[in-house]
């Protein structure tokens, strides 16, 4: 029985500590910190054949564009329409294994003020895998925070403009985890993720994009270590009262 005990044990201590190593799984896929920031590799311009953002002629990276970032990517479109602006990341290995790691992915998404109307949004986003296709993630499975009045619950990150609106700014957060299986499944020889945009009616060519990230929580959040601790603390006090019991 003691063998039991300590068996059991050590089990329960190792699952904390496997618990507390996987609780930080945040992952930065694009930060857009200025054209040596390393995050920026894998993310092209699907208007310019694929060209990397840092070369692109409708992506750069604009200093103090959207309150809270230093700089942010701003991607234009030169002209308007369904696919325009077209940003797409084609994710590295170790992103692979972030991306089947985590369940929710989190971007801010803004726009500068403009007062000539017209409409601006992220349409679609899309996920590209062997034997998952290309398929567009349903709006149905994100929440928003931000300037969110013209995008109603399921509906697509979407501004609408009219005269003296100052720049408009949400953070997007999806729920990906439906996908997650059949993407595995196909065996992940690539990944790739596309924000598929459009604007019309006079809107502004430029869009910002800050922060996308994977994280096992909405918004970018991580279980709290006090909380990964408290579970396990609370596991090794049922330990101590089961033994104590069978005595």
């Amino acid at each position: 029985m003691k063998k039991l005990v300590k068996s059991f044990t050590v089990a329960m201590s190792a699952s904390v500590l496997v618990l507390c190593g996987t609780a930080q799984a945040q992952y930065i896929l694009g930060s857009f910190q200025g054209s040596s920031d390393p995050n920026n590799a894998g993310w092209v311009d699907v208007n310019q054949g694929g060209a990397p953002i840092t070369s692109s002629t409708n992506a750069s990276f604009v200093a103090a564009g959207v309150p809270g970032y230093a700089l942010s990517l701003d991607m234009s479109a030169n002209g308007h329409g369904f696919g325009y602006p077209g940003l797409q990341l084609q994710f590295s290995p170790a992103q692979i294994a972030a991306f089947n790691a985590n369940s929710w992915l989190t971007f801010t998404f803004s726009v500068p003020a403009w007062t000539n109307g017209g409409y601006s949004q992220i349409y679609n986003l899309a996920l590209n895998a062997p034997g998952y296709g290309y398929n567009n993630q349903s709006w149905a499975n994100a929440m928003e925070m931000g300037n969110t009045n013209n995008s109603p619950p399921g509906t697509m990150p979407n501004f609408y403009f009219y005269n003296g609106v100052p720049l408009q700014s949400m953070v997007v957060t999806v729920n990906y985890s439906s996908a997650l299986a059949a993407i595995i499944a196909g065996g992940e020889s690539y990944l790739q993720l596309t924000f598929q945009d459009n604007q019309g009616g006079g809107a502004p060519f430029d869009q910002y994009f800050n922060n996308v990230e994977l994280s096992p929580l909405p918004f970018g959040a991580v279980p709290e270590p006090a909380s990964v601790a408290l579970l396990g603390f609370g596991s090794l006090v049922s330990v101590m009262f089961w033994r104590r019991r069978n005595r």
